[in-house]
């Protein structure tokens, strides 16, 4: 895989409920400017930066981000709800030991997925991981086996899955809170609301600026420079394509002569820059229009960080 996009992960139940079953990586969206942990513990990976610091993306922020929670928010709030859940379980008997978070970090700090968002911008990491992610796909820490009683107690169904059968009310004489454990942690952190809002109108101010005649003219001419290099290909965001992936998800020379190639195209044209300042203009407005909303997704996340750093005792 060349590309995956930042998940966003919502302190839900029925998230975290299929994040167990899988065991799935923590994901993130983010603001740059919102507090939040730092990578932690003996060999814990290098988490992405909220600003990216090199390549042609460098210092580059969209407006949108300041209301999206960064990965290293997100950690903080699992790792609140983790605490919580443990603390609950106890009261039942149960020795829970959650996942470990910040360990599989996803390649950008939110879903702007600004060092990337354009295509591939960072010569240094092109020259090593061509298109690839590189080092960034990491196995994700395994989720701890559970009893029936115990996926009960922790979730208030009789599965991990979503659309699984409410377990009894009661276990062993106490009852068991809505949605269990899981749910009380969660609902300790705050109550939650849709902040799914600023990564839409992210996606759809990505969408519309590329049919901008400003972008269109620099997309054109980064396809002629690319020709002129023996590449034809419209778009870079199709340029991962250009090359097979005959390597097993490792990067061959020419993958990554391609992608050098690509970069070297974005830099003598400017694309970079140019798709950067029409989408921004683009995201302005769409702050405007749905400010009152945006500042409650900005006002919650706040506050369950807030919450949640209260719990961890920082």
């Amino acid at each position: 895989m060349r590309r995956r996009k930042a998940v966003h992960p919502v302190v839900a139940v029925a998230a975290a409920l299929l994040a167990l079953a899988a065991c799935s990586p923590d994901g993130g969206t983010g603001t740059p400017r919102a507090g939040g942990a730092t990578p932690s513990g003996t060999g814990a990976p290098a988490w992405p930066a909220a600003v990216p610091a090199s390549g042609l993306a460098k210092g580059l922020v969209l407006p949108m981000e300041a209301y999206m929670e960064p990965y290293a928010d997100t950690v903080v709030i699992d790792r609140a709800v983790d605490r919580l859940t443990t603390q609950c379980m106890k009261r039942y008997g149960y020795a829970y030991t959650a996942p470990a978070r910040g360990m599989t970090p996803p390649p950008s700090s939110d879903d702007s997925n600004m060092p990337r968002r354009y295509g591939i911008t960072d010569e240094d990491l092109a020259a090593r991981f061509g298109y690839f992610l590189g080092d960034l796909n990491q196995t994700p820490p395994p989720a701890q086996k559970l009893t029936p009683a115990e996926t009960a107690v922790l979730t208030g169904r009789l599965a991990i899955a979503r659309g699984a059968k409410k377990a009894p009310a009661r276990i062993g004489g106490k009852s068991i809170p809505q949605d269990g454990c899981l749910g009380e942690a969660t609902r300790r952190i705050g109550p939650r609301i849709d902040e799914s809002l600023p990564s839409q109108l992210d996606y759809e101010s990505l969408r519309r600026s590329q049919s901008d005649p400003r972008v269109l003219a620099v997309v054109g001419a980064w396809s002629r420079c690319m020709k002129a290099k023996g590449y034809t290909v419209d778009s870079p965001l199709n340029a991962a394509n250009l090359t097979p992936d005959t390597h097993h998800g490792q990067a061959g020379q020419a993958d990554i002569t391609t992608a050098l190639t690509d970069i070297k195209c974005k830099r003598q044209t400017g694309l970079v820059k140019t798709w950067f300042t029409v989408e921004s203009a683009l995201q302005r407005r769409q702050i405007e229009q749905h400010q009152l909303a945006l500042n409650q997704v900005r006002e919650r996340i706040t506050a369950e960080v807030k919450a949640a750093t209260g719990v961890l005792g920082r």
